[in-house]
């Protein structure tokens, strides 16, 4: 017979079991995966103003291309505010989110230096997050006070095609590629812009954000996961029930004589 600490830490798992897996789960989403347009896809809106600006798909991913007038990029929000999927998850830095995408870019050119023609922008839940611009031959930090100027710097070449991992985590950021972390910093609030995006939850894009800038770009596939604290899969957890009770069952048949 088992005795009453046995029962118990079965009890412990089974509750385990019966609540844990309700709880939040990690969820990785595919905003884009390479083929044609981002907007033609379920996740990600595409908008332009000024300027002239270009997209085209490729085999290799979509290929934008901005002159210093024109900004434009790819967003989970349309132009008038509202997430394009309204199942789009919610970021919440405690939990972590990590955005991955694949990009070249061939040209860039900027007629300020705190301005960039190809910027990625995560924000979170509580609208604190960080963007990073993307030169030819670095990659920067915007600051937010004062706003929008250069903040940390790493000078690397982003004319090769590689991925991208941009990582949000409680109160900090680090963006790797290749194995290597890049950079890291603080996350940023840019609510002091006072109007959208920077004042939207959960909002990213990816693209020319600026009239001060240009770039050719090409960008490839774009996930998005998150929650990654999250408590394991149901299947993980059924196997250390089983394990559990294959342990005690051992300690039973084979031990009579002793209670576990």
């Amino acid at each position: 017979m088992l005795n009453r600490t046995c029962i118990a830490f079965l009890h412990c798992i089974l509750l385990y079991v019966s609540f844990g897996c309700h709880s939040l789960k990690a969820e990785l989403i595919t905003l884009f995966d390479g083929n044609g347009l981002p907007a033609n896809q379920p996740w990600l809106s595409y908008a332009t103003t000024g300027g002239t600006a270009t997209q085209t798909g490729q085999t290799t991913g979509v290929r934008l291309v901005t002159d210093l007038a024109a900004s434009a990029g790819y967003s989970n929000y349309t132009p008038l505010g509202a997430l394009k999927n309204g199942t789009f998850p919610s970021l919440n830095r405690s939990n972590g989110f990590e955005l991955n995408f694949n990009l070249t870019v061939s040209s860039e050119n900027h007629s300020n230096n705190n301005r960039a023609g190809f910027s990625v922008s995560l924000i979170g839940s509580d609208v604190r997050g960080i963007e990073l611009g993307f030169w030819g031959n670095q990659i920067w930090a915007q600051e937010s006070s004062p706003l929008f100027t250069h903040g940390e710097t790493i000078n690397f070449d982003t004319s090769v095609q590689r991925d991208y991992r941009l990582r949000v985590q409680d109160n900090s950021y680090a963006l790797f590629s290749g194995g290597n972390q890049l950079l890291t910093g603080s996350i940023r609030n840019y609510t002091a812009f006072g109007s959208p995006p920077y004042t939207l939850p959960n909002f990213l894009f990816l693209g020319d954000n600026t009239t001060s800038a240009g770039a050719d770009i090409t960008l490839g596939a774009i996930t998005l996961e998150s929650n990654l604290t999250a408590v394991p899969e149901p299947s993980s957890v059924f196997f250390l029930l089983a394990t559990s009770i294959l342990i005690i069952w051992r300690k039973v048949v084979f031990r009579p004589r002793f209670s576990c």
